[in-house]
This record gives structure tokens, C-alpha cells and sequence, in this order.
């Protein structure tokens, strides 16, 4: 949404017809400008409570540009006068003042700032025209600070980083054979139960292998002597030679 600005010029006979020219120009280009709504009022001293410029500028609501033939402190105390509260605010066309004035507030929760132009210092429309356009400009311009966002990129950075470390120790637990973290936190949580199972997986491991150890221990004992049914073989050839006349 474009930032706007509410400009009231103080519609009175200039001086001279130098200052008309100023006052007309003034009007016309501001009419067509980006971002200005212009307001027309008579003089600020003369305008009574139920005129309708003075309801006007009742409900002006945010900042506003004053474009007047006096000096800003005789603006300022007209406004006051009139209950358009708000702080004097330091622009190129009114360049030495402190900002001063009853912190009004805007719609928008911020104190509205009053801008003093007075006529009588320009000679021709286009550098006040110019001061505005560039002034609200300016105040289209919102500064914010990036302290929540670094912070919470920092928090992000270092939440993947964590991730990343986990899944790497994850990973090389996977590879070395080792113990994963949840099986650490189920021996911690139930220490007798996981090294009972660690333990049968032992027996079971060691059931397997005991036939094969056992079974050359066998064979090597039917090796040592001669089979018994060939000494029975032998001795009954013996006999028969011996019953032979």
C-alpha cells in the first residue's frame, strides 16, 4: 500500500503577483502528484469551530505538509489553537528546527509529524513541489531491524548442523558393526534384559559351532586303533587253520 500525504495549503490573496504565480503553480502540480491529497482551507486564524475546513482538518488523520505565508511557529500555534496536535518535524525546507510539539498519534500507532513550508521563501512552484515529492518519498522508506532474522537463520543453521552430525555417527555406528544410539538407551533402560539377549545370541552362536569342533575330536578317536570286527575276522582264520588235519 503507497504511503500518502495530506499537504493543506492556506488558500489567501498573495502579497504580490510573484507570489500568485507560486500559489498556482503550486496548486496544479500537487493536484496531479503520486502519493498527495490536497487540501485548500482559508486563513487558519479565522476558521470557526463548525466551518467546514476546520471539521476538514479535524480528520486528517496522519502527517501533514503545511504550506503557509507565515513563519512555521506562527503555523504550529495556529494548529494548536485549532487541536491539530503534532510534532514540528525537520525538512529540507525547514532545516534548523528541533523537533518539538505535542506527540499526536496516527492511525497507525506512531506521532504524527507536521511539515512547515513557508511560501514566502520560494520564488518559483517546482522546489516546493520537489520538497514534497521528496519528503514523502522518504517517509515511504520503512526501516526494520534484521536482528529476529539472523537469529533465526543462526537457529536453523545450527539445528541442521545437529541433524547432520547425528545422522553421521548414525551412519558410521551402521558401517563399524557397532551398537546403535537406541540400542545404548535400551541397554541403559533394561540393562538385564538386552545382555540376556546379547547372551543367548552367544549360546545360540556357540550351539552352532560345537558340532564342527566336536566332529574332527570323533574321527580322530576311530582312527587310533583297528577296527573291531577285522580282529574277529582274523581270529576265526586262525581256528580254521588249526582244525585243518
Amino acid at each position: 500500500m503507497a504511503v500518502r500525504l495530506s499537504v493543506v495549503m492556506v488558500h489567501s490573496a498573495p502579497a504580490t503577483p510573484s507570489a500568485e504565480r507560486v500559489a498556482q503553480g503550486v496548486v496544479g502540480e500537487l493536484i496531479g502528484l503520486s502519493g498527495i491529497d490536497l487540501v485548500l482551507v482559508g486563513p487558519l486564524d479565522s476558521l470557526s469551530e463548525s466551518s467546514t475546513d476546520r471539521l476538514t482538518l479535524s480528520s486528517i488523520g496522519g502527517d501533514i505538509a503545511m504550506l503557509d505565508w507565515r513563519m512555521p511557529e506562527v503555523m504550529h500555534e495556529s494548529l494548536r489553537r485549532l487541536g491539530i496536535d503534532g510534532t514540528r518535524t525537520r525538512h529540507t525546507a525547514d532545516p534548523e528546527v528541533a523537533e518539538i510539539g505535542i506527540a499526536a498519534v496516527n492511525p497507525d500507532g506512531q506521532s504524527r509529524k507536521l511539515y512547515f513550508f513557508n511560501l514566502n521563501e520560494f520564488n518559483t512552484p517546482e522546489p516546493v513541489v520537489a520538497s514534497i515529492a521528496k519528503l514523502n518519498a522518504a517517509r515511504a522508506v520503512r526501516t526494520f531491524s534484521l536482528a529476529p532474522m539472523v537469529k533465526h537463520s543462526n537457529a536453523k543453521e545450527s539445528a541442521q548442523s545437529e541433524d547432520k552430525r547425528v545422522l553421521s555417527e548414525i551412519s558410521d555406528d551402521a558401517n563399524s558393526g557397532a551398537p546403535l544410539a537406541g540400542d545404548a538407551r535400551l541397554d541403559v533402560a533394561g540393562g538385564d534384559v538386552v545382555k540376556s539377549k546379547h547372551s543367548g545370541s552367544d549360546a545360540s552362536t556357540q550351539g552352532a559351532l560345537g558340532p564342527s569342533t566336536q566332529r574332527p575330536s570323533t574321527m580322530s578317536d576311530g582312527s587310533d586303533g583297528l577296527d573291531p570286527g577285522g580282529q574277529d575276522l582274523d581270529a576265526l582264520i586262525d581256528e580254521l587253520d588249526q582244525l585243518d588235519p
